[in-house]
């Protein structure tokens, strides 16, 4: 008996740290914590329900903002650009200042050039790309992005005389001496054309 009322005092104190745990972990703290630790360990796919989570029981948590910047950042590291896209997308919409959106615009330029890697392929890709960046330039033209957004222009600009001159070439060798004036290009002294890896030049022209 004397054991008993002994431990008693001990076995409340581990029962009410159990459920103060399983409270916490429940939170909206808790689950942003989740969150964190998903993506450290590299668990991508568990981090993205986690949020579903977070959304569902806590729409209104001051950790969403936070969680989606966390989760815009990892995706791109991983190079899911169509998901860092996405992230990045809601956090404008939903908590951007007018101060943040030349960034947000700019991240997305810079998104949509790291997921273009196969040059002389997807003309409509690079134009569009092309076309971001001279909105750009409209809407934002104290950005501090600006020479980044540049330097990207510049880019994909080389980009499409070279695919141009592929496609041209490409024309020409078919006897499509009409559709290949639309290609026509002089490309820059001293320009070097896209690096790509030997393995996908056996998929080009």
């Amino acid at each position: 008996m004397r054991k008993i009322i002994f431990l008693l005092p001990f076995l409340l104190f581990l029962a009410c740290s159990n459920k103060t745990a399983e409270k916490t972990a429940n939170s909206a703290l808790g689950i942003h914590n989740q969150i964190y630790k998903a993506l450290e360990s590299g668990y991508y796919d568990n981090a993205d329900n986690y949020l579903l989570d977070l959304e569902a029981a806590f729409p209104g948590s001051i950790y969403i903002k936070e969680d989606l910047l966390m989760l815009f950042y990892a995706h791109l590291k991983n190079e899911d650009f169509q998901l860092a896209k996405f992230y990045l997308n809601q956090y404008e919409k939903r908590f951007a200042t007018p101060q943040e959106i030349p960034w947000c615009e700019y991240q997305k330029i810079k998104i949509d050039f790291l997921s273009y890697q196969n040059s002389y392929t997807n003309e409509g890709k690079i134009l569009n790309l092309i076309k971001e960046c001279e909105n750009y330039k409209l809407q934002y033209p104290n950005s501090n992005f600006l020479y980044e957004v540049n330097t990207i222009y510049m880019k994909a600009l080389l980009t499409k005389k070279y695919l141009y001159a592929k496609i041209y070439k490409l024309y020409k060798k078919e006897g499509k001496i009409k559709a290949a004036q639309k290609y026509k290009t002089t490309l820059p002294k001293d320009s070097k054309p896209p690096v790509i890896p030997w393995y996908k030049k056996l998929f080009y022209w």
